[in-house]
């Protein structure tokens, strides 16, 4: 989840940060990173408002592989593709999974209960429960083999995928999937061969990414995600197929500018050095305070109460005072935080002065009882201290006086509310700590752990897991004014190690989630007797501790002891089976890489979805194989020619100014002043491959027709363009190896595609040779001539019920709708229903289902499919037949009337009858207007056939008239916004030059 709100405070202050993803105008990347958790959910469960929902585990594999290849055919990143799901998690992260998880579980039970309340149906199937996705289940080790499956086919059968190295990190490798991610980059940026210009693309939902991205301090990092609508319904269905998902793309470049013009201030108010780059670590720290997955916030310190404001404010007044800066790289300078937070607590007071206010008005109305107990509170907590304690007696005197506002002096006065403002924050450690006296040994050891908190933070962000256990021990942070005398704090972690997966299932997953354990395990949740019993509470709190939606509330339930539980599982352990024991342990990060010379067969898992893989040519590695070379290129610097604008053209001037002005002022939240020149230049649409006479291959650059206006201030110049590697082709036969795919432009089979096959004979005349797959006309006319043959046959119900041997009644009612309720007909159970009818036909609708029943003018008609479907059903389940038989005046009929007595289960039947039935194809089968016209599945089959008929075709082709599939890039990053100028000058005196630019390409 990472920071609530967070996401949407930078979008509204920062305008300029997201563009919407257009997937030939998105930038090249080098490495493209998933953070692929948040893919399983989308594609899991998409919509946990429905109760009815259900999904097979085999459309979710192929809606997760799906939606990866959408990804990466998007950014098409050209050395690394990185897909990491989470593993087991640190310790501190575990209390925020086990507090989301226990809610989710009770939340479907609650909404499923509502549903039954108002008489709806439920599917009999099971629910997806979400909480299964959690490292050690059978769900992730099924999902772990099928990404697997995925990685060597895609490997083996996409070039995209073949020139790039593809690691993947399952649930079983530990840590957060975003965290193996930015080790894996730090890593990469340590190694002395790294290109600081490497360009990264990380997907992932979590809002927390922005701070993660930046603590890695690349220039090139983007992070790419669904597009956010702010202020919908939470109700609303998401979108799951990603082609009809808006991408955002956002730039960390820019927020890098952002926050260097946010803090500008300080430039001038320093005496040492401004460093940008110790602004953003300072900034990510301030970002921690307002709370994540690992500490609460700081008490009434909201984002949507403008919290990021107060803090940026009060780090540009306290910066110039400290000498240095907060947070060095990932260590926390503490006798700087100190003050930080020092002046940061002038917030406690303030929001406590507002609510002063109301205090006084409250004591009005019921006496001075409450600041009496303050007093008291405060004595007890002074013993031992002579003036505190004559301090708080005069204030009890003082609270007696009922009209002492009128007669004391202005001292008292700020002492009157300095021990209400104690009594605040004590009334708030008590009531949400629990604790009887607060003691200046309990605020310091607060102190302490929340600053311990930050430090373990930090070291995660920038160094990685320093310690697996270390957690933060309380549902509530302490007040900033509380956080005191932290500058001689010696902070260390043991680094531990990380739970094993079954151990973590234990630590994160409600009762309610049992089944997802080993059967060994499960009674440590269920059992009364089980030694952990109350870590597994079956109702719970939650508490809103100043937030506004349930989501964000603090789950009240009780923090594992990590020994306990460890004690508690030993028992269990030795029972586990093989396959359990498989699951249960930790493995490395995979690398994966294409090897032509390698064939072997992969044997799929789901051969019935995903077919074995014949010639597989994914290699496995342990240790990556070496890098490859970077290029890039000198821009050059463009000469000019000047002319004269004629008064239409300068009267269009002054309105594209006046245009670009508004569009940077109210979209972008840019003033970008007076704009004395304008630049009006053609966008980069592509590159194109021209054959030289002499067979040499070079690049030449494609521009758009529309001439756009750009203010010169806004332009970016002498930047040294990042160059793809498309310039590596310099002949023919490197342009078109044997066995390339390629799509003819021209004549005579347009559209079609071929191979390209050995041409070097050809070569030197500047062809290429391909073997095309050309689709012939298709011959219909004996088709429409035979379909009879290939059309469904019908027959009227009487014909049905003869070969059956019932009645045509019987017919008509199992092939609609029969409704079968819980209980007896004189004693029924609720308004629940199970429809155990075939639902072939539909009267009121005026619906049929092709292939199987069909409206004629004056009766119904049912193919030979009913007559088997309707003969398996009689064999199986007479008594149902029998019963209806007998009872045909009745529309609804009941379990116990069906099968009475002790010995039958009327609701066991009812759900193996419909079981039974979604068995069947039929059950999935779409429906149809009866009025509509269409053919059979027979014919259509035949038509596909004829189709699919098609011939080869050999010819030396021209390269201009091939189209290259693979080789199709993006349209011009985002710095190369244009080359192809016309320049319009206006200077103060009025006068206008027109200035052509010529860019030679490179």
């Amino acid at each position: 989840m990472g920071v609530p709100k967070f996401y949407r405070w930078i979008s509204e202050r920062y305008p300029c940060l997201s563009e919407v993803v257009k997937e030939h105008q998105i930038p090249e990347f080098d490495n493209l990173y998933l953070d692929m958790n948040g893919i399983i959910h989308q594609c899991s469960h998409p919509n946990d408002e429905d109760v009815h929902f259900r999904i097979s585990e085999e459309k979710i594999f192929a809606d997760i592989f799906h939606y990866v290849e959408v990804l990466f055919r998007i950014v098409k990143p050209r050395k690394v593709f990185f897909m990491a799901v989470d593993g087991v998690a640190p310790r501190a992260k575990m209390n925020q999974q086990r507090g989301r998880r226990f809610r989710s579980a009770k939340e479907a039970e609650d909404k499923i209960k509502k549903a039954l309340e108002k008489g709806e149906v439920l599917p009999t199937e099971a629910r997806f429960d979400s909480n299964c996705i959690t490292p050690g289940t059978e769900f992730m080790a099924r999902l772990q083999e099928q990404l697997k499956y995925f990685v060597h086919k895609k490997l083996s059968m996409d070039r995209m995928w073949q020139g790039v190295r593809v690691y993947l990190s399952g649930h079983e490798t530990p840590g957060e999937g975003e965290h193996k991610i930015m080790e894996f980059i730090r890593s990469e940026i340590a190694d002395l061969g790294h290109d600081p210009n490497t360009r990264h693309c990380l997907y992932g939902l979590d809002a927390d990414l922005i701070m993660l991205g930046l603590t890695s301090h690349e220039p090139h990092f983007c992070l790419l995600r669904e597009e956010v609508r702010f202020g919908g319904k939470k109700s609303q269905k998401r979108c799951v197929a990603p082609e009809e998902t808006t991408f955002h793309l956002l730039h960390l470049s820019l927020m890098r500018e952002y926050i260097d013009y946010e803090f500008s201030a300080l430039r001038d108010k320093i005496s040492f050095e401004y460093d940008l780059e110790r602004i953003i670590d300072d900034w990510i720290l301030m970002g921690f305070l307002v709370g994540n997955d690992f500490i609460p916030h700081l008490p009434n310190l909201h984002i949507n109460h403008d919290a990021l404001p107060l803090l940026y404010r009060t780090y540009i007044n306290v910066l110039p005072t400290l000498g240095g800066y907060l947070n060095e790289n990932g260590h926390l300078n503490l006798a700087h935080f100190e003050k930080y937070l020092e002046k940061l607590s002038e917030f406690d007071r303030e929001h406590f002065s507002e609510v002063y206010v109301d205090l006084k008005w409250f004591e009005s109305k019921v006496g001075n009882k409450y600041l009496n107990e303050a007093a008291g509170l405060a004595a007890e907590e002074a013993v031992g201290k002579d003036s505190g304690r004559i301090k708080v007696n005069s204030l009890c005197l003082a609270a007696l006086d009922g009209s002492r506002d009128s007669f004391c002096e202005d001292g008292e006065g700020d002492d009157m509310f300095e021990a209400e403002f104690r009594q605040y924050k004590r009334t708030y450690y008590m009531t949400k700590m629990g604790v009887e006296v607060v003691s200046d040994e309990f605020l310091a050891s607060q102190a302490c752990c929340y600053v311990e908190g930050i430090q373990w933070i930090l070291h995660y962000y920038y160094h990685g897991v320093q310690s697996w256990s270390w957690y933060y021990p309380n549902h509530y942070a302490p007040f900033l004014s509380d956080v005191r005398k932290i500058a001689d704090l010696h902070l260390t972690f043991d680094l531990g190690k990380p739970f094993m997966p079954f151990e973590q299932l234990l630590a994160v997953l409600p009762a309610a989630s049992k089944d997802l354990l080993p059967k060994s395990y499960q009674d440590l949740m269920m059992s009364q007797s089980s030694p952990i019993i109350e870590y597994y509470p079956l109702d719970f709190k939650t508490d809103l501790n100043g937030k506004q939606h349930e989501w964000e509330a603090v789950v009240l339930i009780p923090f594992i002891d990590e020994k306990r539980l460890l004690a508690a599982m030993e028992p269990y352990t030795d029972h586990l089976s093989k396959a359990e024991k498989g699951r249960n342990r930790h493995t490395e990060c995979a690398l994966y890489c294409y090897d032509k010379e390698l064939d072997y067969l992969y044997v799929s898992h789901l051969p019935d979805l995903f077919p074995n893989i014949i010639h597989c040519h994914a290699r496995f590695f342990l240790e990556e194989p070496p890098g490859v070379q970077k290029l890039y290129l000198d821009s050059t610097p463009p000469p000019v020619k000047v002319i004269y604008l004629n008064d239409k053209e300068q009267k269009d001037w002054v309105k594209d100014v006046q245009g670009i002005t508004e569009h940077h002022s109210k979209r972008k939240g840019i003033i970008i002043n007076e704009t004395d020149v304008l630049l009006y230049g053609q966008l980069l649409t592509g590159r194109k491959y021209v054959i030289g006479q002499n067979g040499q291959v070079h690049l030449e650059k494609q521009w758009a027709k529309q001439i756009l206006p750009f203010a010169y201030q806004t332009i970016v110049k002498d930047i040294k363009a990042f160059d793809s590697n498309l310039a590596r082709f310099k002949t023919l036969e490197e342009l078109f190896p044997v066995g390339t795919n390629v799509f003819i432009v021209g004549n005579p089979h347009y559209g079609a595609m071929g191979e390209v096959q050995d041409s070097t004979d050809v070569t030197s005349e500047g062809r290429v040779r391909v073997v095309f797959t050309v689709p012939c006309e298709p011959q219909l006319d004996t088709l429409i001539q035979n379909q009879h043959k290939y059309s469904v046959k019908y027959s009227p119900g009487y014909v049905l019920a003869s070969r059956l041997g019932i009645t045509s009644y019987l017919v008509s009612r199992f092939s609609g709708s029969i409704f079968i309720g819980r209980g007896s007909k004189k004693n029924p159970h609720g308004e629940q229903r199970a429809n155990v009818g075939l639902n072939l036909k539909f009267n009121k609708k005026n619906e049929e289902v092709p292939g199987y029943t069909k409206r004629s003018e004056k009766e119904w008609l049912y193919s030979a499919a009913v007559e088997e479907l309707l003969d398996e059903y009689l064999e199986r389940f007479s008594e149902v037949f029998d019963f209806v038989a007998r009872n045909s005046h009745d529309d609804v009929f009941y379990e116990d009337d069906i099968w009475p007595g002790d010995d039958e289960n009327g609701a066991e039947k009812v759900q193996e009858i419909t079981a039974w039935l979604k068995t069947h194809p039929v059950s999935s089968s779409s429906r149809a207007s009866c009025d509509l016209q269409i053919l059979d599945a027979g014919i259509v089959e035949k038509i596909e056939e004829e189709l699919e008929k098609s011939k080869l075709d050999g010819l030396n082709h021209s390269p201009r008239s091939l189209f290259l599939p693979t080789q199709v890039r993006r349209a011009c990053a985002r710095t190369h916004t244009h080359t192809h100028t016309h320049t319009h000058t206006h200077t103060h005196t009025h006068t206008h030059t027109h200035i052509h630019t010529y860019m030679p390409n490179l």
